[in-house]
């Protein structure tokens, strides 16, 4: 970052548990003076978490806490809602923007990851309460849905993406993302933007052979990202592991369904629930083998982004079991930090987790390797230090 970093101020939006995805919060508060997040609830992650907070930290330290307008919605009617939920977002965001820009000054950037929310700072910019907008663009959400009122959401989803393409600068996490845009004719066929990936973290690890097979998995308790493999190949697993576990950390939209499961499971499951700061570390460490099962459905979200949780495990010196749905995949099997398997294939997952096991300082080696391409501190800075002469897609 260049020396007047800590002179400058950014609005920064999210929604939980995503706000320090690849290290991105912690990389803002380490480089600006003042950093505002709206961090927003959309799935509910816990009885006790509370949602839609702005946070203000200044010189590095949590200066100020405010709880906005919150919702408690069942997950059936989430998206039903999700219109009003997205009215109160737009008017709280820009309310307390413009506080805040009266508090602390005009404020440089508006930094999001979201497409709406995107938007919601080009209105900022618009009534002067940011200079610049900046747009990392993490997800592609498909039409197509089995879902009706999903799928007409996602319509709307899709015009505001287009809109939000006009921020100052756009990044994408992967080329995937760019390529999709290009063929539906949004982007042209030689537009070109940065790429700059979820990053990842660096410990001090020293690195041991795991004799016991634990699988972790880490993030929002979804359907959708594959967890039944696990409970669909229970008997299997203990038969060859006697010792296996499955150390599950996350809440989310089908967390009892996946508790229900798990009773009923020959594997011993445990869950954690929603874990702040390094807490969450702690019980990766003590993990052998990393789960990423997405499953291969067209209306997937996974497939176009690019995933923390996968960044989490190899910052850990985690390997990985992965199926082929996201960009990052054949990246993490060809430097053999992970295997990549078929959904619906049993032995092959089987046969994965013995090939870890058998070989396993090496894959744990190449996880850390891998890692080390994306470390936060050195990908991160040129998100910020772009020409503000000129578009980013140029």
């Amino acid at each position: 970052m260049r020396k007047n970093k800590k002179l400058k101020s950014i609005v920064y939006v999210n929604y939980s548990p995503y706000e320090n995805s690849g290290k991105i919060l912690d990389f803002l508060v380490e480089n600006f003076e003042k950093v505002f997040l709206f961090s927003l609830g959309f799935h509910q992650l816990g009885k006790k978490k509370q949602y839609n907070r702005l946070l203000i930290y200044i010189n590095g330290k949590l200066h100020e806490q405010k709880s906005l307008i919150q919702i408690p919605v069942q997950q059936k009617l989430i998206f039903l809602l999700l219109p009003l939920r997205s009215l109160i977002t737009f008017v709280q965001i820009l309310t307390y923007s413009f506080w805040l820009k009266n508090k602390y000054g005009k404020i440089n950037f508006y930094f999001t990851v979201n497409a709406f929310t995107a938007w919601i700072g080009a209105i900022a910019k618009r009534i002067g309460i940011v200079n610049k907008t900046i747009f990392w663009v993490w997800d592609y959400y498909p039409s197509f849905h089995e879902n009706k009122v999903i799928r007409f959401m996602r319509y709307i989803y899709w015009q505001f993406d287009k809109i939000s393409s006009n921020s100052d600068h756009v990044i994408y996490v992967n080329q995937r993302l760019i390529d999709l845009r290009k063929d539906m004719g949004v982007l042209p066929k030689d537009a070109r933007f940065p790429i700059i990936p979820i990053g990842t973290d660096s410990f001090d690890i020293k690195l041991k052979v795991k004799k016991d097979v634990v699988l972790g998995f880490i993030g929002v308790l979804k359907k959708s990202h594959g967890l039944d493999v696990i409970f669909n190949n229970a008997d299997e697993i203990v038969k060859d592991f006697p010792k296996a576990r499955f150390e599950v950390i996350g809440s989310g939209p089908d967390e009892e369904y996946f508790r229900r499961r798990a009773k009923n499971s020959s594997i011993s499951t445990k869950f954690y629930g929603y874990l702040k700061g390094e807490t969450f570390n702690d019980v990766l460490r003590r993990c052998s083998i990393g789960i990423a099962l997405y499953i291969p459905d067209k209306s997937n979200v996974s497939h176009y982004g690019d995933p923390g949780k996968i960044k989490r495990y190899l910052s850990l010196g985690i390997p990985v079991i992965l199926t082929n749905v996201l960009e990052f995949s054949k990246e993490v099997e060809n430097a053999r930090a992970g295997v990549i398997v078929d959904y619906n294939n049993s032995s092959a997952f089987i046969n994965a987790v013995k090939r870890i096991m058998s070989s396993y300082l090496e894959y744990s080696e190449n996880a850390l390797k891998l890692s080390s391409k994306f470390y936060y501190k050195d990908i991160y800075p040129s998100m910020f230090e772009f020409d503000r002469n000129k578009p980013s897609k140029t």
